[in-house]
């Protein structure tokens, strides 16, 4: 199935809306024909986002949503799904990210990402799944990184969060299997996006681009939709050669100890 059959009349929910990946992925499925609620925790970056789709009126909603808090996040994927009768899908993507030495981190940059990147899946999923229950179908496409899927030094709070990610996703993948829900991760290297602040990686795809691919691979129903192709390169080398794997990642871990910061740096 094409996205555009897949999306099209679909009520959508997409957390991280206004910036980056999700705003991205947003735009993308309006221009698919889909109902989006566009939900972020920044008021002023999360109004620019909609008054810039201004074409797609009537079929772009707006909700600022901290999804560290599970009543919002409930109260705010209710509404949708009574809005239109339906929630379709649902696009955990918000996140952070968090460069540093795991001896210098604290138990309190600890529970920030954990409650922003795993606990903001969490209660999103918690609200949708009686939704789609009851409907018998529907979609839940969980934001990780290919720091859930790979290893890496400097990175070990995001991946610890992330690889959880991974393994909800898969683990409620098999689970729903039989029940007409859906559950895709995925997992983005390099993308333009705000999560890496000042340092955007040289070879980064745009984040327009980023979507097209992850629609593609949500229409597919693929369970783990990992990308650019940098990414998909680095995964299966880890998955299927374990010393080129090892060597490489290693080496990685040395030149970033070198130049990592001293204090925290979220994105």
């Amino acid at each position: 199935m094409s996205a555009q059959d897949c999306f099209r009349g679909r009520n959508c929910v997409v957390t991280g809306a206004a910036s980056g990946i999700g705003r991205a992925i947003t735009e993308a499925l309006l221009q698919a024909g889909a109902v989006v609620v566009m939900a972020d925790r920044d008021a002023k970056l999360l109004a620019g986002a909609v008054d810039e789709l201004a074409a797609h009126a009537g079929r772009v909603h707006s909700a600022v949503v901290d999804v560290t808090q599970q009543a919002q996040v409930q109260q705010m994927i209710e509404a949708a799904a009574t809005r239109h009768g339906t929630l379709d899908f649902l696009f955990n993507n918000a996140g952070i990210g968090f460069g540093k030495l795991y001896a210098d981190a604290t138990l309190d940059e600890w529970r920030r990402i954990i409650d922003i990147n795993l606990w903001g899946v969490i209660y999103g999923v918690h609200a949708a799944l009686p939704i789609m229950h009851r409907q018998g179908r529907g979609h839940i496409v969980n934001t990780a990184s290919i720091a859930g899927l790979v290893p890496l030094a400097c990175q070990v709070l995001y991946c610890a969060t992330k690889f959880a990610v991974v393994g909800l996703s898969e683990s409620l993948r098999i689970e729903l299997a039989d029940e007409g829900i859906c559950v895709s991760v995925v997992c983005p290297s390099e993308v333009v996006s705000r999560i890496w602040g000042p340092k955007m990686p040289a070879n980064a795809i745009p984040a327009d681009e980023a979507a097209r691919e992850i629609l593609a691979g949500v229409a597919a129903k693929q369970g783990i939709i990992a990308l650019p192709e940098s990414a998909r390169q680095l995964w299966m080398q880890y998955r299927t050669d374990t010393p080129a794997s090892e060597a490489f990642l290693l080496d990685m871990a040395r030149q970033r100890r070198k130049t990592i910061l001293s204090s925290a740096t979220y994105f």
